[in-house]
Protein backbone atom coordinates (compact mmCIF):
# COMPACT_ATOMS: atom_id res chain seq x y z
CA UNK A 1 0.00 0.00 0.00
CA UNK A 2 1.20 3.39 -0.76
CA UNK A 3 1.95 5.95 2.13
CA UNK A 4 0.86 9.24 2.99
CA UNK A 5 3.76 10.46 1.64
CA UNK A 6 4.03 8.84 -2.01
CA UNK A 7 0.36 9.90 -2.13
CA UNK A 8 0.93 13.67 -1.86
CA UNK A 9 3.98 13.01 -4.30
CA UNK A 10 1.59 11.59 -6.55
CA UNK A 11 -0.66 13.79 -6.47
CA UNK A 12 1.35 16.70 -7.01
CA UNK A 13 2.98 15.56 -10.13
CA UNK A 14 -0.43 14.91 -11.36
CA UNK A 15 -0.68 19.07 -10.78
CA UNK A 16 2.11 19.47 -12.51
CA UNK A 17 1.95 17.93 -15.86
CA UNK A 18 -1.95 18.78 -15.74
CA UNK A 19 -0.60 22.40 -15.64
CA UNK A 20 1.92 22.07 -18.87
CA UNK A 21 -0.48 20.64 -21.03
CA UNK A 22 -3.40 22.99 -20.32
CA UNK A 23 -0.33 25.94 -21.09
CA UNK A 24 0.98 24.26 -23.82
CA UNK A 25 -3.22 23.98 -25.67
CA UNK A 26 -3.64 27.54 -24.63
CA UNK A 27 -0.49 28.38 -26.54
CA UNK A 28 -1.79 26.99 -29.11
CA UNK A 29 -4.82 28.88 -29.33
CA UNK A 30 -2.95 32.25 -29.11
CA UNK A 31 -1.29 31.14 -31.94
CA UNK A 32 -3.91 30.16 -34.54
CA UNK A 33 -5.75 33.34 -33.13
CA UNK A 34 -2.93 35.80 -34.18
CA UNK A 35 -2.46 33.65 -37.91
CA UNK A 36 -3.49 36.12 -40.49
CA UNK A 37 -3.04 34.96 -43.83
CA UNK A 38 -2.44 37.37 -46.59
CA UNK A 39 -2.59 36.46 -50.91
CA UNK A 40 0.47 36.77 -52.50
CA UNK A 41 0.03 39.67 -54.62
CA UNK A 42 2.47 41.21 -57.66
CA UNK A 43 3.47 44.60 -58.89
CA UNK A 44 1.15 45.92 -61.88
CA UNK A 45 4.52 45.65 -64.18
CA UNK A 46 6.50 42.92 -62.73
CA UNK A 47 7.25 39.87 -64.55
CA UNK A 48 8.66 36.72 -63.43
CA UNK A 49 11.93 35.96 -64.27
CA UNK A 50 13.30 33.81 -66.99
CA UNK A 51 15.62 30.87 -66.86
CA UNK A 52 18.32 30.78 -69.80
CA UNK A 53 18.00 28.00 -71.57
CA UNK A 54 20.32 25.36 -71.05
CA UNK A 55 21.43 22.54 -73.91
CA UNK A 56 21.50 19.19 -72.55
CA UNK A 57 24.81 18.02 -72.90
CA UNK A 58 26.03 14.51 -73.18
CA UNK A 59 26.84 12.74 -70.21
CA UNK A 60 31.28 13.05 -69.44
CA UNK A 61 33.35 10.32 -70.09
CA UNK A 62 35.41 8.03 -67.90
CA UNK A 63 38.50 6.26 -67.82
CA UNK A 64 37.28 3.11 -67.21
CA UNK A 65 34.22 3.33 -69.90
CA UNK A 66 37.22 2.97 -72.43
CA UNK A 67 37.76 -0.59 -70.53
CA UNK A 68 35.11 -2.06 -72.69
CA UNK A 69 33.93 -2.91 -75.93
CA UNK A 70 29.78 -3.63 -75.36
CA UNK A 71 29.69 -6.45 -72.76
CA UNK A 72 33.37 -7.17 -73.33
CA UNK A 73 36.23 -6.00 -71.17
CA UNK A 74 39.12 -4.36 -73.61
CA UNK A 75 41.76 -6.27 -74.69
CA UNK A 76 45.20 -4.72 -73.66
CA UNK A 77 48.95 -5.38 -73.17
CA UNK A 78 48.16 -7.35 -69.61
CA UNK A 79 46.38 -10.26 -72.00
CA UNK A 80 49.53 -11.16 -73.07
CA UNK A 81 51.06 -11.82 -69.88
CA UNK A 82 53.45 -14.96 -69.66
CA UNK A 83 51.25 -18.25 -68.29
CA UNK A 84 53.85 -20.01 -67.05
CA UNK A 85 53.36 -21.51 -63.08
CA UNK A 86 55.87 -22.50 -61.13
CA UNK A 87 54.19 -24.93 -59.31
CA UNK A 88 54.05 -26.74 -62.24
CA UNK A 89 55.66 -30.25 -62.04
CA UNK A 90 59.29 -30.26 -64.00
CA UNK A 91 59.65 -31.87 -67.05
CA UNK A 92 62.09 -33.35 -69.47
CA UNK A 93 63.64 -32.13 -72.33
CA UNK A 94 67.32 -33.01 -74.59
CA UNK A 95 69.65 -30.04 -73.84
CA UNK A 96 72.95 -30.05 -75.55
CA UNK A 97 72.74 -34.01 -75.88
CA UNK A 98 71.64 -34.72 -72.60
CA UNK A 99 68.13 -35.57 -70.82
CA UNK A 100 67.87 -32.72 -68.25
CA UNK A 101 64.73 -31.79 -66.02
CA UNK A 102 63.09 -28.25 -67.01
CA UNK A 103 60.91 -25.86 -64.62
CA UNK A 104 58.46 -23.94 -65.87
CA UNK A 105 58.89 -19.82 -65.21
CA UNK A 106 56.71 -18.25 -62.22
CA UNK A 107 54.93 -16.60 -64.59
CA UNK A 108 53.40 -12.76 -63.88
CA UNK A 109 55.13 -12.83 -60.43
CA UNK A 110 58.59 -13.41 -61.83
CA UNK A 111 58.92 -11.30 -64.68
CA UNK A 112 57.71 -8.78 -66.92
CA UNK A 113 56.63 -8.64 -71.12
CA UNK A 114 58.99 -7.61 -73.20
CA UNK A 115 60.58 -4.38 -72.93
CA UNK A 116 60.76 -1.37 -75.91
CA UNK A 117 61.87 1.92 -74.64
CA UNK A 118 62.08 1.13 -70.74
CA UNK A 119 58.30 0.03 -71.08
CA UNK A 120 56.45 -3.35 -71.31
CA UNK A 121 55.43 -3.55 -74.94
CA UNK A 122 53.53 -5.54 -76.86
CA UNK A 123 53.10 -4.63 -80.79
CA UNK A 124 49.92 -2.48 -81.02
CA UNK A 125 48.54 -3.95 -84.20
CA UNK A 126 47.90 -7.62 -82.62
CA UNK A 127 46.01 -5.80 -79.24
CA UNK A 128 43.87 -3.37 -82.53
CA UNK A 129 43.40 -6.36 -84.67
CA UNK A 130 41.98 -8.67 -81.36
CA UNK A 131 39.95 -5.65 -79.99
CA UNK A 132 38.67 -5.19 -83.60
CA UNK A 133 37.02 -8.39 -83.76
CA UNK A 134 35.46 -8.17 -80.24
CA UNK A 135 33.51 -5.35 -81.95
CA UNK A 136 32.68 -6.81 -85.29
CA UNK A 137 31.55 -9.85 -83.75
CA UNK A 138 30.43 -8.94 -80.27
CA UNK A 139 32.15 -12.07 -78.96
CA UNK A 140 35.04 -12.24 -76.08
CA UNK A 141 38.30 -12.99 -77.69
CA UNK A 142 40.31 -15.32 -76.05
CA UNK A 143 44.06 -15.39 -75.61
CA UNK A 144 45.66 -19.06 -75.65
CA UNK A 145 49.35 -17.62 -75.94
CA UNK A 146 50.35 -14.19 -76.04
CA UNK A 147 54.09 -13.34 -74.93
CA UNK A 148 55.94 -16.58 -73.73
CA UNK A 149 59.04 -15.84 -71.89
CA UNK A 150 62.27 -18.77 -72.43
CA UNK A 151 61.77 -20.65 -70.09
CA UNK A 152 57.81 -20.99 -70.24
CA UNK A 153 58.44 -21.55 -74.09
CA UNK A 154 60.85 -24.32 -73.79
CA UNK A 155 58.42 -26.13 -71.13
CA UNK A 156 55.40 -25.68 -73.08
CA UNK A 157 56.63 -26.71 -76.25
CA UNK A 158 60.04 -28.10 -76.31
CA UNK A 159 60.48 -28.54 -79.79
CA UNK A 160 63.68 -27.31 -81.38
CA UNK A 161 61.80 -25.77 -84.45
CA UNK A 162 59.93 -23.43 -82.25
CA UNK A 163 62.60 -22.00 -80.48
CA UNK A 164 62.93 -19.15 -82.68
CA UNK A 165 58.89 -17.90 -81.87
CA UNK A 166 57.62 -14.55 -82.51
CA UNK A 167 55.65 -15.22 -78.95
CA UNK A 168 59.24 -14.62 -77.56
CA UNK A 169 59.06 -10.85 -78.56
CA UNK A 170 55.67 -10.04 -77.76
CA UNK A 171 54.96 -9.98 -81.48
CA UNK A 172 52.95 -12.96 -81.98
CA UNK A 173 49.85 -14.00 -80.16
CA UNK A 174 46.91 -17.12 -80.42
CA UNK A 175 43.55 -17.10 -79.51
CA UNK A 176 40.09 -18.26 -80.46
CA UNK A 177 36.72 -16.35 -80.07
CA UNK A 178 33.75 -18.09 -78.24
CA UNK A 179 30.84 -18.20 -80.39
CA UNK A 180 33.05 -19.12 -82.67
CA UNK A 181 35.10 -21.94 -81.71
CA UNK A 182 34.59 -24.29 -84.80
CA UNK A 183 33.94 -21.39 -87.63
CA UNK A 184 37.47 -19.75 -87.65
CA UNK A 185 37.02 -18.65 -91.11
CA UNK A 186 34.70 -15.99 -90.25
CA UNK A 187 37.07 -14.94 -88.17
CA UNK A 188 39.68 -14.19 -90.78
CA UNK A 189 37.59 -12.82 -92.97
CA UNK A 190 36.74 -10.15 -90.22
CA UNK A 191 40.62 -9.27 -90.15
CA UNK A 192 40.81 -9.64 -93.16
CA UNK A 193 38.67 -6.34 -93.40
CA UNK A 194 40.30 -4.44 -91.26
CA UNK A 195 43.07 -3.72 -93.93
CA UNK A 196 42.42 -2.11 -97.33
CA UNK A 197 44.69 -4.18 -99.41
CA UNK A 198 43.70 -7.68 -100.30
CA UNK A 199 45.29 -10.69 -98.63
CA UNK A 200 48.09 -13.36 -100.12
CA UNK A 201 48.35 -16.80 -99.26
CA UNK A 202 51.57 -18.56 -98.29
CA UNK A 203 52.42 -22.10 -97.91
CA UNK A 204 51.49 -23.98 -94.67
CA UNK A 205 53.17 -24.04 -92.04
CA UNK A 206 54.98 -26.77 -90.22
CA UNK A 207 52.63 -27.28 -87.65
CA UNK A 208 49.62 -26.40 -89.71
CA UNK A 209 47.89 -27.98 -93.14
CA UNK A 210 46.36 -24.99 -94.14
CA UNK A 211 47.97 -21.97 -96.42
CA UNK A 212 48.74 -19.08 -94.16
CA UNK A 213 46.80 -15.98 -95.11
CA UNK A 214 49.28 -12.50 -95.33
CA UNK A 215 49.95 -9.26 -96.43
CA UNK A 216 52.97 -6.94 -95.38
CA UNK A 217 51.97 -6.65 -92.04
CA UNK A 218 50.72 -9.38 -90.80
CA UNK A 219 50.27 -13.15 -91.40
CA UNK A 220 47.15 -15.17 -89.91
CA UNK A 221 47.67 -18.86 -89.59
CA UNK A 222 44.96 -21.36 -88.73
CA UNK A 223 45.52 -24.58 -86.41
CA UNK A 224 42.97 -27.41 -86.96
CA UNK A 225 41.67 -28.74 -83.33
CA UNK A 226 44.77 -31.78 -84.48
CA UNK A 227 47.30 -29.21 -85.03
CA UNK A 228 49.40 -27.13 -82.71
CA UNK A 229 49.18 -28.80 -79.50
CA UNK A 230 51.18 -27.35 -76.78
CA UNK A 231 50.09 -26.51 -73.26
CA UNK A 232 48.77 -22.82 -73.43
CA UNK A 233 46.96 -24.67 -76.48
CA UNK A 234 45.42 -27.00 -75.18
CA UNK A 235 41.83 -27.22 -75.98
CA UNK A 236 39.30 -28.61 -78.65
CA UNK A 237 38.76 -25.91 -81.04
CA UNK A 238 41.30 -24.32 -84.20
CA UNK A 239 42.90 -21.94 -83.42
CA UNK A 240 44.03 -18.70 -85.20
CA UNK A 241 47.40 -17.23 -84.66
CA UNK A 242 48.13 -13.61 -85.61
CA UNK A 243 52.27 -13.15 -86.61
CA UNK A 244 53.38 -9.36 -86.83
CA UNK A 245 55.39 -8.95 -89.86
CA UNK A 246 56.17 -5.05 -90.18
CA UNK A 247 56.67 -2.80 -88.06
CA UNK A 248 54.86 0.45 -89.28
CA UNK A 249 56.52 2.84 -86.55
CA UNK A 250 59.90 1.63 -87.46
CA UNK A 251 59.04 1.09 -90.89
CA UNK A 252 61.13 -2.32 -90.25
CA UNK A 253 60.37 -5.67 -90.62
CA UNK A 254 59.74 -8.03 -87.30
CA UNK A 255 61.72 -10.81 -86.75
CA UNK A 256 63.38 -12.84 -84.14
CA UNK A 257 65.71 -11.20 -82.12
CA UNK A 258 67.66 -13.23 -79.91
CA UNK A 259 68.84 -10.69 -77.24
CA UNK A 260 65.49 -9.10 -77.38
CA UNK A 261 63.87 -12.50 -76.73
CA UNK A 262 66.41 -13.42 -73.66
CA UNK A 263 67.24 -10.12 -72.55
CA UNK A 264 65.06 -7.51 -72.95
CA UNK A 265 62.64 -8.33 -70.46
CA UNK A 266 62.70 -7.56 -66.57
CA UNK A 267 63.25 -10.41 -64.24
CA UNK A 268 61.92 -10.53 -60.30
Amino acid sequence: MMSGRHILLFFILSILVGCSGLEKSQQQKVRQYNLILSPIERLEHEELFSFPKIERQAPPSYPWDAKHIGSHLRITKEFFRCRGNILNPPIQIIKFKELVYHQDCGGIERHSLPLKNGEEFIYPILIDLLNYVQEKTEKKVVITCGHRCPAHHLYADPSPASQSSKHLIGAEVDFYVEGYEHNPTAIIEVLESYFSSPFLRSQPLSKSSTPAWYNQEIAITLFHRQEGRDLDNNHPYPYLSLQVLYDKETKRGVHFNWHQAYNGYLKN
